[in-house]
């Protein structure tokens, strides 16, 4: 077992630190080489802390963390990009303990789904994200989530390989590219990673995160990004909001996976690569869970450390432009022409809520939308 958690470690890593590059299409890609569930699980679940590097130093979203990149480019071009790594990564680990004193309570729940209970989280979402904004930007901020949404419904009744790839990256990876090139900024530093949050506060949220990642997991309707843009609305500043975004991340996981043991439903990506396992394996993944935690806490830090220097050696409207570049070519390896023009209305929907002056995750109307209308 522990060589098979090796090997997810190493293929997490790698789909973690590489930008448009989300696990789940990896371990399609690897499918016919028949990867126990063991790898697939270390895999994913080292994908959740790691995919904090490429999105806060080049903002570049899975659609888990698309939230993430605006709070954590904001503190990147403060010279805090170190911090928010240190953040994520501690989160991530917290959501892991956090975990197993709440499966009893999960095992319970999670036989009483009902797909309501999702549909009306995500009306409530709606309507928290249009009356928390202030005169006529209430009626930009409706627009940009029906805009998002429509947008929504076309791209994902479309046959692409990669239909979440298109949406995230244009809603909120191009336009931090595209504001980081028009603003001119020329280099970034990768800062020290020495917290400016309490560690009270950093366990409050993070557990707070690992609550809503378990809400996620349990409503297929309510996505671990609306989870995350539920927790913005209790969060207070930026770094408490990454706390919760990245706990939620990694806890949506975990519990998605305990989801999959006891009712056989198919959460994530993942676990529909997994064959059907029972609840009797739980220990064992425990123990690879916190493996993997252990593991990643020590490293990853230090990965970030000398990717993000690598990456400060170099002029920042270079770095910029390649990003650019390469999101355009994956989005052609992943789709072609339709995929790219899927990214374009995307990208131009994102910087549309820029020039509105709305915040971006109205974009989320792309998952609300077609959730209310099925």
């Amino acid at each position: 077992m522990l060589r098979e958690a090796l090997l997810g470690l190493l293929l997490g890593t790698f789909t973690g630190i590489t930008p448009g590059i989300h696990v789940n299409t990896l371990a399609s890609l690897l499918r016919s080489f028949g990867l126990s569930a063991v790898v697939l699980f270390a895999m994913g679940l080292t994908h959740t802390f790691l995919d904090v590097i490429p999105s806060t130093f080049l903002g570049v979203p899975d659609e888990e963390t698309a939230l993430s990149v605006l709070p954590a480019h904001r503190l990147v071009l403060k010279g805090k990009g170190l911090e928010v790594v240190r953040i994520a990564l501690i989160a991530s680990f917290l959501a892991v303990l956090f975990f197993p004193p709440l499966v009893p309570l999960y095992l319970r729940l999670a036989p009483l789904y009902r797909p309501a209970f999702g549909k009306l989280a995500v009306l409530l979402l709606i309507l928290l994200l249009v009356f928390t904004e202030k005169g006529v930007k209430r009626l930009h901020a409706l627009f940009v989530i029906i805009l998002s949404g429509l947008l929504g419904l076309l791209i994902l009744s479309l046959s692409l390989n990669e239909p979440f790839y298109a949406l995230f990256t244009g809603f909120f990876g191009v336009p931090v590219i595209v504001s980081s090139l028009l603003a001119g900024t020329r280099r970034i530093e990768p800062g020290s990673p020495e917290l400016e949050i309490t560690s009270k506060r950093l366990t409050l949220f993070s557990f707070m995160g690992t609550l809503f990642g378990m809400l996620a997991s349990l409503l297929p309707a309510f996505t671990a990004s609306q989870a995350a843009l539920l927790g913005s609305f209790i969060s207070r500043d930026e770094r408490s909001f990454l706390a919760i975004v990245y706990s939620v991340n990694t806890a949506n996981f975990l519990f998605a996976f305990l989801n999959f043991l006891k009712t056989g439903r198919e959460r994530n990506g993942i676990v529909t690569l997994m064959k059907p396992l029972s609840l009797r394996a739980l220990p064992a993944f425990l123990l690879v869970a916190l493996f993997v935690g252990l593991a990643v806490l020590i490293y990853g830090e230090p990965l970030a450390r000398f990717l993000a220097g690598a990456l400060s050696r170099l002029p920042y409207r270079f770095i910029n432009l390649a990003v650019l570049a390469s999101l355009i070519l994956l989005a052609l390896l992943f789709d072609g022409l339709p995929g790219l023009l899927a990214l374009t209305a995307s990208s131009i929907v994102g910087y549309l809520a820029v020039i509105l002056g709305v915040k971006r995750t109205n974009c989320m109307g792309s998952l609300m939308l077609p959730v209310l209308l099925r």
